[in-house]
Formats: C-alpha cells, structure tokens, sequence
C-alpha cells in the first residue's frame, strides 16, 4: 500500500522551539522522525542558503544527503515550493505557516496543513483536529473542489 506524503517545510520547522530557543536544524530531523512513525512519508522543502545561516554546517550537511530533501534555489519561495510540492502529490503540509499570502492561489492549504510542536524535548503533530477524519481524503476532496471551480 502506498503510503501518504507529508511535505516538511523545513524553514518553517526549524523555528519549533523558538522563542526558547535558536531555530535548529535538529528539529527537521525530529519532525523527520515523527511522520516516519505516524506511517507515512516525508518529502522536506529546504533552502540551504537560508538554512546555513544557523551555523549548523555538519547537521545541514547531514540533512541534505537525505534522499527525502528537496533543494529550493536560493532566490526562490520556499513556501510556494512547499504548497506545490503538497499539491502536486496530493500531500499533507507540516508547518505551523498558515500560508495567508497564498490563499487566493491555494484555498485547500490550511485543510491539509498539521501543525507541529516541540514538547519536552521532542515533536508532537497536533493531529487532534483530524481525529475522526481520514487526512489524504480530506486533502484530496479539498484540491478537487478548488480545481472544479477553476
């Protein structure tokens, strides 16, 4: 069975523990950790330049080498990359980014985004709002109805 894809945006993500703490690399690979484990499969958006400038140059190094890393060229939006990756593999979005910028262009985003947040040193997806309901599902029935009314 093919498993549901959950885009990182791993610019967002970066920032869980703030304002406790630096944004961190670290949390990428947590929140990594967390999707592997509620079954489906992560595809993480990142724009090195952005990232690099957290001084993690050995954790970046780490990140990158991920087959599941998907490189944003410096210059570019690395928040439409994630709602267009999202889209086109019909995706979940993990951000704490609501995206408001983007609503007129993508009104399915909030739908299908999962918020994350550290907790006591690890990551919890907020998935509560999505208890009774089959999240790929949602997503699908969301993007349909936007495209239909194209």
């Amino acid at each position: 069975m093919k498993k549901e894809k959950a885009v990182i945006d791993g610019c967002n993500v970066v920032y869980l523990d703030s304002p406790r703490r630096k944004p961190s690399i670290k949390n990428i690979f947590a929140v990594i950790t967390a999707i592997e484990a509620s079954g489906r499969e992560p595809v993480v958006i990142v724009q090195p330049e952005v990232l690099s400038i957290l001084g993690e140059f050995e954790l970046l190094e780490r990140l990158l080498s991920q087959s599941c890393v998907v490189r944003v060229p410096a210059g570019s939006d690395p928040a439409r990359a994630v709602l267009e990756t999202a889209q086109e593999c019909d995706a979940i979005i993990v951000s704490n980014n609501a995206y408001v910028d983007y609503w007129n262009e993508f009104p399915w985003a909030e739908l299908c985004r999962l918020p994350a947040a550290a907790v006591d040193g690890r990551v919890c997806l907020l998935e509560a709002r999505f208890k009774n309901a089959d999240l790929a599902s949602l997503a699908r029935a969301a993007k349909a109805a936007w495209h239909s009314n194209m």
